[in-house]
């Protein structure tokens, strides 16, 4: 089996990943265009729910000095399925994933190809309770030989992912959450390397707009189209 198939088991993340399932009673944080306001973390205390700054490593401090190499997916060892344990504890699961609802192809930075691509694909938003949770996917397309794997990080050109949600309704723009432990809900981008070629399952956690907001817009990466008038689930 190569080490592109194998199932990493960090004990560090699987704790994480459980306090982020946790974070379905987190009131987030709803930016109105232009703005930023905090809000309460699960706790009471305070946690700020913005995207990340592009360069900004995790919270956590895991980051390249991690050495975390890639994970197939548990679902059935598919060695071109990358999903790291965190995501799969928020619910993601690619067999059941279907067709993506929005896919936009980006330049992606990989040594030795200036023509490598990233395609990446939104799978839907699903509500549970207070957030919403989106599917994401990104899939390098290169031709570049004997190329190691590397975080999303790096195919991005060294920024960070920083999705966020748009509620065109009550204009107001929804960045991914915070825990009360500091941690972003979205999967790491510096946290699980991944190959050409093969497919890198991500999610992300929003607050919920009101309940009568049946669509949202979507800006999946920076440098993409927005996804719009994308439908919520539940």
């Amino acid at each position: 089996m190569t080490t592109a198939a194998r199932t990493s088991v960090m004990s560090r993340r699987g704790a994480v990943a459980l306090a982020l399932l946790g974070a379905a009673s987190l009131t987030g944080c709803s930016l109105s265009l232009g703005e930023e306001k905090k809000d309460s973390g699960a706790s009471g205390g305070e946690g700020e729910n913005a995207p990340q700054e592009d360069g900004q490593e995790p919270s956590d401090g895991s980051g390249p000095q991690d050495g975390t190499e890639p994970a197939a997916s548990d679902g059935g060892g598919d060695e071109d399925t990358v999903i790291d344990e965190e995501t799969q504890a928020a619910g993601v699961n690619p067999a059941d994933l279907g067709e993506p609802v929005f896919t936009a192809e980006i330049p992606a930075v990989v040594d030795g190809d200036p023509e490598a691509t990233m395609t990446v694909s939104l799978y839907g938003l699903r509500r549970s309770g207070e957030t919403l949770i989106a599917t994401f996917s990104f899939l390098v397309n290169s031709s570049a030989k004997d190329v190691e794997s590397s975080w999303l990080w790096d195919y991005l050109g060294g920024q960070g992912w920083n999705p966020f949600a748009v509620d065109t309704v009550n204009l107001n723009r929804h960045g991914v959450m915070k825990s009360d432990q500091n941690q972003y809900t979205q999967t790491e981008y510096q946290g699980t390397e991944f190959l050409p070629g093969q497919t890198f399952y991500a999610f992300a956690m929003f607050a919920a707009p009101p309940k009568d907001v049946t669509t949202m817009d979507v800006n999946l990466v920076d440098g993409a189209p927005m996804a719009t008038d994308v439908e919520i689930e539940g």
